[in-house]
């Protein structure tokens, strides 16, 4: 609970030192700010899903602990204090505990070690856990959450709804109501190798998204073939179908198409698709790798591709190619580590009220801390 929890100390004269370092090592301007603890090693969960809570007031992120432990670590914005919620089993340094916002007082999050999804009110401290199971990213739409299972077994692999209004949780996707659109995929690979991956809601939650992984392994268990399919289904499960060719990380633009970066040539622009593949909108945005849309479709933030240096993150303004303004920029080596060794990603995130971007990125320490920029200037100067 909020009121109850250990609050995470920091020495104030410490922190602003440090901010100061850091902005000065890496060049940045005064909108730029270190939101997470100085001297943690921290994450938001994944691009283009709010970190904020619905009101605006607090923050969630993970912070990394020894002994392969994890903190759910909630921000009151006002105050600048730190709230551990929870601990943890598990180490992903991809999305660290997947935390989504259900409400102001609720979150969810996960335990990629237990398999056991966690929803916390953290006022009164209720904790429900639902076991078997992972949450996957941007899946939380109406109290309804979407995730998939763990299992191995045909009959395990499931898209499952958590539909937090009543507490019961429901199958909508059985790995054999797919393994029909083989051949459309254009996969040969058994469906035991066939997995789920993620499931997202639409906007309206009328319908889902999701990645069928399809892999076949050595004896040893070593992966020698990797593929990945993106379908989409109606609310209930039903209807699905083949999204055709998908650029990548992609996301829903709006009810009706998705946005994604392509991957054809070493340019990477961003380009906006029907749910079959076309695209109806191209050069949305310039060079990037994952990416976030403002609430008012009108602003994307992202960052370079994989293996950059330096690592960038872009603010492009709609239908333009180039950048408005660099937000962040950070050696790929810093203090000895190599950021893409270290398997983060920036995860870069706009505010619910689009005036802020959230995003990763290491210090000089060498650990990822959460910053953010402030985009008021750049949005009053329009």
């Amino acid at each position: 609970m909020m009121k109850k929890s250990k609050i995470i100390k920091l020495g104030l004269i410490y922190s602003i030192f440090t901010f100061c370092l850091l902005t000065k090592a890496y060049g940045q301007d005064n909108n730029l700010s270190l939101v997470s603890p100085a001297g943690e090693d921290a994450v938001i969960s994944y691009f283009h899903q709010f970190p904020d809570s619905p009101d605006g007031k607090k923050l969630v992120f993970t912070i990394f602990k020894p002994n392969k432990k994890m903190d759910v670590v909630v921000k009151d914005l006002a105050t600048e204090q730190f709230f551990t919620i929870n601990t943890v089993n598990g180490s992903q340094r991809h999305v660290g505990t997947y935390a989504i916002w259900i409400d102001n007082e609720t979150l969810a999050y996960n335990s990629n070690q237990d398999n056991i999804i966690y929803v916390h009110n953290i006022y009164s401290g209720e904790l429900d856990q639902y076991e078997g199971s992972q949450l996957s990213d941007y899946s939380a739409v109406n109290n309804k959450i979407l995730f998939k299972s763990t299992g191995n077994e045909e009959e395990e692999k499931h898209v499952y709804e958590l539909d937090l209004n009543i507490k019961t949780v429901s199958s909508l996707i059985n790995i054999n109501d797919v393994k029909h659109l083989a051949e459309e995929m254009g996969t040969k690979i058994p469906l035991e190798g066939w997995n789920f991956d993620h499931p997202y809601w639409s906007p309206n939650a009328q319908r889902i998204m999701f990645q069928i992984k399809a892999k076949i392994k050595s004896k040893r268990g070593v992966t020698k073939k990797r593929e990945a399919y993106y379908l989409f289904a109606n609310a209930d499960g039903s209807n699905i179908r083949f999204m055709g060719p998908k650029p990548m990380h992609i996301q829903w633009w709006d009810n009706e198409s998705i946005f994604g970066f392509e991957t054809g040539n070493n340019i990477h622009h961003l380009n906006r698709h029907d749910l079959f593949g076309k695209i109806i909108e191209d050069d949305v945005a310039g060079h990037g790798n994952h990416g976030s849309i403002s609430p008012d479709r009108q602003w994307i933030v992202t960052d370079n591709w994989y293996q950059s240096d330096p690592i960038q993150v872009f603010l492009y303004r709609k239908g333009s190619v180039n950048p408005t303004k660099v937000l962040f920029q950070q050696p790929n080596v810093v203090n000895g580590k190599n950021f893409w060794d270290v398997h983060s990603h920036i995860h870069p995130a706009f505010s619910r009220d689009g005036k802020k971007v959230y995003f990763n990125g290491m210090a000089q320490d060498g650990l990822s801390k959460v910053w953010c920029y402030d985009l008021t200037q750049i949005m009053d100067g329009e």
